[in-house]
């Protein structure tokens, strides 16, 4: 039958050997910064702790779903298969856990209510679940499992280390998480979710060396929504922002997987065309760009026409680092406004010029 063993906050660490030990631990394993190394050096602490087979780390994946996210040991898994095993939150042993809060020991999985058959054919006999907490609810669960093999009495000193270390992990869950938020924000637009200078820069230096790789061509394009400062004017800001987000999603709703859309700032927009052959390739693909921005729109009785002026340039053809790439189509795109926008000019090096208008 399933034990649900919850850690009473009357137990205490019996073993003074067995806490130093733990603390010691605990400090060394707090000066490991990357996330994956910690996970494994902490999970084996904890499955030989339990003299368990190893130990798994699951995640919240949305409102309403979990996965796995990391192992330690359980080798005789099918990993790749449960890696991708995305699973409702209120299912498993670990749907139990979270919805109570408490860790749960199950010695015999395979009768267990809340088992799942993927793990009872994989000869999962028991595990281990402890919840781990955020600052705004559950983060996920650590698993320690036995595979093929009954687990031998819990130590109830050994349960509350082990509930330390459950607790570390999802510290550094939180933590991981927050710096992925951060690194996002630094790295995207506020407002239409594109990527912005900085990570365009990082991906045009990419972009270049995969194209000296593979002997293709690289375009930059720099896009300019004319008409644009009317919508400001005419309908207000919030108008505005609405605008730029539908120009966002049409644009990248045109290019293709591999390219990059990504916004410079205001009503300019950049696009990185990758694996062209030629210039004819990224013409094709600029001129769906040009079409998708051409917008009429109308709110409260009046009416703004948008269209695009978009400046390209070539690499390896027009040379140059990635800012003297992007200022050559910066130009360029000034040159196709003066032009009467609605096309695109190629700028070849400073000396020439090819403008193709957009009916």
């Amino acid at each position: 039958m399933t034990l649900y063993q919850p850690i009473s906050d009357d137990i205490r660490v019996q073993d003074d050997h067995l806490w130093r030990a733990a603390v010691a631990t605990a400090t060394d394993l707090m000066g490991i910064f990357s996330f994956s190394e910690f996970f494994e050096a902490t999970a084996s602490r904890m499955a030989m702790l339990m003299n368990a087979d190893g130990a798994a780390l699951i995640v919240t994946d949305g409102p309403d779903h979990l996965r796995y996210k990391l192992f330690y040991g359980l080798e005789e898994l099918n990993r790749e298969s449960i890696v991708k095993f995305r699973f409702p939150a209120d299912k498993g042993t670990v749907g139990r856990v979270l919805a109570t809060g408490s860790p749960l020991f199950t010695p015999d999985y395979a009768n267990s209510p809340d088992r799942m058959q993927e793990f009872v054919d994989a000869g999962m006999q028991a595990n281990l679940v402890f919840p781990l907490s955020g600052p705004n609810g559950f983060v996920g669960a650590m698993a320690i499992s036995w595979i093929n093999r009954q687990p031998e009495s819990l130590d109830p000193s050994s349960l509350i280390v082990v509930g330390m270390f459950a607790a570390l992990v999802g510290s550094a869950l939180y933590r991981e998480a927050l710096e992925q938020r951060l690194e996002q924000q630094s790295m995207h637009d506020w407002l239409t979710g594109l990527p912005n200078r900085r990570m365009l820069m990082m991906r045009l230096l990419e972009a270049r060396e995969r194209a000296n790789r593979t002997d293709t061509q690289v375009a930059v394009a720099v896009i300019d929504l004319d008409g644009f400062k009317g919508v400001n004017d005419k309908l207000g800001h919030r108008a505005g922002d609405e605008v730029l987000v539908a120009a966002a999603q049409r644009i990248r709703g045109v290019v293709r997987a591999i390219d990059m859309v990504g916004r410079l700032g205001g009503d300019e927009f950049v696009v990185i065309l990758q694996d062209l052959r030629s210039k004819e390739d990224a013409d094709v693909i600029l001129k769906r760009v040009v079409e998708a921005a051409y917008m009429e729109v109308c709110i409260g009785g009046k009416t703004c026409l948008l269209h695009a002026s978009v400046g390209a340039t070539m690499y390896p053809m027009d040379g140059g680092d990635p800012e003297t790439l992007l200022q050559r189509a910066d130009a360029a795109m000034y040159l196709s406004k003066q032009q009467g926008g609605n096309r695109i000019v190629f700028a070849s090096g400073p000396a020439r010029q090819e403008a193709c208008e957009v009916a």
